[in-house]
């Protein structure tokens, strides 16, 4: 698997629960990460966590490919295309299934992850997102927990299934892949929204105003975009945004409230340590929604207010107030 952040890391220790039999290696770009990650065990973010032992770490590329039967991606969504190519190069004739964890939407292509890796492994044997409402501390703390894995359904659907449900997490399968995908990145714009309207101090009444509005407007897009319409109302949509959009763990809600209390967009992105995906996701929202010919007003306001420089408040006035 690729990837050594916050989620990467809780999967792969989640992995290792099948037993002796199931072998995870978990591949991390930057070197020194990984030898203190295979050191020490211990992830710097997540308090009272250990990595088991059996799961190799390593910043090697063809270590970490050797003979694998399942390649998983929780890598941010900037660094994914580029990891790929590279990892694509070490195939050779096997036909791995592919599982995409990272949620984003490529802002040069508009290319979900799953379409992203479909493209750079076109001999897969399928390509499955994983996603849903899903803090990786939570799981860690074996905080039970819902996921969706969408792609196409059959045997290797239920294996893959299988292969994530237990522990902490269950995971149900879900078909329409590009639905999942862009319901998990387009949330993240919509908790941007609704830590904005946090930091304006409006209050609860407001904040299940731009749910409802946001779900309608990702509705629209998903469908447009070739998806269904009502994925976005199950765990990789509604379930999602009601997770980000509301607890402290998430960190595009906790930009967007360091956003409307007044804070600039640098200012709050040095007080957030890790990446937060919303922003690039608001950019490619905008896009989308313009090579759509959808109006999205809210999703605009977003945009207006991290990408362009307005005062918070026009998301309030996206919603009518």
């Amino acid at each position: 698997m690729f990837g050594g952040g916050l989620w990467g890391t809780v999967l792969a220790q989640h992995l290792c629960r099948g037993g002796s039999d199931r072998s995870v290696r978990l591949w991390e770009f930057f070197p020194e990460l990984a030898r203190e990650l295979e050191k020490t065990r211990r992830h710097r973010h997540i308090p009272g966590f250990r990595l088991d032992d059996s799961v190799l770490v390593t910043s090697d590329l063809g270590k970490a490919m050797e003979g694998a039967e399942v390649l998983l991606f929780v890598l941010p969504s900037g660094h994914l295309r580029q990891t790929a190519k590279a990892a694509a190069r070490y195939l050779g004739a096997g036909r791995p299934v592919i599982v995409n964890a990272s949620k984003g939407i490529e802002p040069e292509t508009l290319k979900t992850m799953g379409e992203i890796l479909a493209s750079e492994f076109p001999r897969a044997a399928a390509v499955y997102t994983l996603s849903g409402p899903s803090f990786a501390r939570e799981v860690a703390r074996g905080i039970p927990t819902r996921m969706l894995l969408g792609g196409p359904g059959g045997a290797r659907a239920e294996a893959m299934r299988r292969l994530f449900d237990g522990g902490a997490l269950r995971v149900a399968h879900w078909p329409d892949r590009k639905g999942v995908e862009l319901g998990g990145s387009l949330k993240n714009v919509l908790a941007i929204g609704c830590g904005i309207l946090d930091g304006l101090k409006a209050g609860a009444n407001t904040k299940a105003a731009l749910i409802v509005q946001g779900m309608a407007e990702m509705a629209r897009l998903i469908r447009k975009s070739g998806g269904r319409a009502d994925t976005i109302y199950g765990l990789a949509g509604l379930g999602d945004l009601i997770a980000t959009g509301t607890s402290p763990e998430s960190r595009n809600r906790g930009f967007g409230e360091k956003l409307g209390s007044g804070k600039t967009l640098q200012e709050a992105l040095r007080e957030i340590p890790t990446v937060v995906e919303g922003i690039e996701a608001a950019e490619s929202a905008h896009a989308l929604a313009l090579r759509l010919k959808l109006k999205a007003p809210l999703l605009e306001a977003i945009w207006d207010a991290v990408h362009a420089g307005k005062a918070p408040r026009v998301v309030l006035k996206s919603l009518g107030f």
